[in-house]
């Protein structure tokens, strides 16, 4: 490939310590003449053969990218070459081999995302449980998440400990009534599980569970078509946890069931600042954004 100089660009010459500002370039018979601006604001001129000037070191220009973007395109970047090989990583402590399709999710879809807003729509049995659990395993390890809230319908509580015992060391610890009376949410634990229905109904677990107050870090949801408008007191606890929590991981395997409506408002809990609040199918329904303090 030939080499090409322009005005603007940084460059090493063959033998130079340090990179200059290329003030004009122009291209000869035998290769090219620089015009090079020194730290004094001085202009050197430089000639190159052809030889010299693929020695050249360049600087690639600067896009001027906002620095979050940034740093979220070299998370990414880093997290799919650091988590190549699963085994290495929180798998080496559990004697769970999941199959390939879980590493996929986990390891290439999930932990790329720095701030991750998910729906997890694998069919029953595909094992979406292990999935969430591997993916709040390593972001513990990595240090970017420390509290997480599980919320599930009230008879997969006990399933979720039990796979948390067996999988992944344990520690889901059930959030009830008497937790949040006792004060017991406020004690230094990291991961907690609640009925969906017992957030619902009861407005002093409704509030103990504020992100603000509680401070988590990513938010589970399984069995998330139960948080339709429909049942909107479902709804609420999906609008209060997902909208001021940095990451959400909504977990089903209906995520539609026939009526667009219901799916769109689905999708806005997943990302409220991509999906707009959905209508019902006769547009007299729009649903109305809960503003909880932050």
């Amino acid at each position: 490939m030939s080499v090409r100089f322009e005005a603007g660009q940084r460059v090493r010459l063959p033998g130079a310590e340090s990179f200059s500002t290329i003030d004009d370039a122009r291209e000869t018979q035998d290769g090219w003449r620089l015009y090079l601006q020194g730290d004094d604001g001085g202009i050197a001129k430089v000639n190159l053969s052809s030889s010299e000037a693929a020695l050249a070191e360049t600087l690639a220009e600067d896009g001027a990218a906002e620095p979050a973007k940034v740093l979220a395109g070299l998370w990414t970047e880093w997290m799919k070459a650091s988590t190549l090989d699963a085994k290495a990583t929180a798998l080496a402590t559990t004697p769970l081999r999941p199959y390939a399709h879980k590493t996929n999710a986990v390891y290439g879809a999930m932990l790329p995302q720095p701030r991750l807003r998910f729906l997890l729509a694998d069919e029953p049995g595909t094992g979406k449980t292990i999935m969430a659990g591997l993916y709040l395993r390593e972001m513990q390890r990595l240090g970017f998440v420390r509290r997480a809230l599980i919320v599930v319908p009230a008879h997969l509580v006990s399933k979720w400990q039990a796979d948390f015992a067996r999988f992944f060391g344990g520690g889901l610890r059930r959030i009830r009534a008497s937790t949040v009376q006792e004060g017991a949410l406020g004690v230094a634990h990291d991961l907690w599980i609640v009925s969906l229905d017992l957030a619902a109904v009861n407005p002093a677990v409704q509030e103990a569970i504020r992100p603000d107050l509680a401070g988590w870090d990513v938010i589970v949801i399984d069995e998330a078509h139960r948080l339709t408008p429909t049942a909107s007191a479902y709804y609420r606890v999906g609008e209060l946890l997902c909208r001021h929590t940095p990451r959400a991981l909504l977990m089903t395997a209906t995520p539609h069931r026939g009526k667009d409506w219901l799916f769109r408002a689905l999708m806005h809990l997943v990302d409220p600042d991509v999906f707009a609040p959905a209508e019902s199918s006769d547009g007299s329904s729009r649903l109305q954004v809960t503003m909880w303090p932050r």
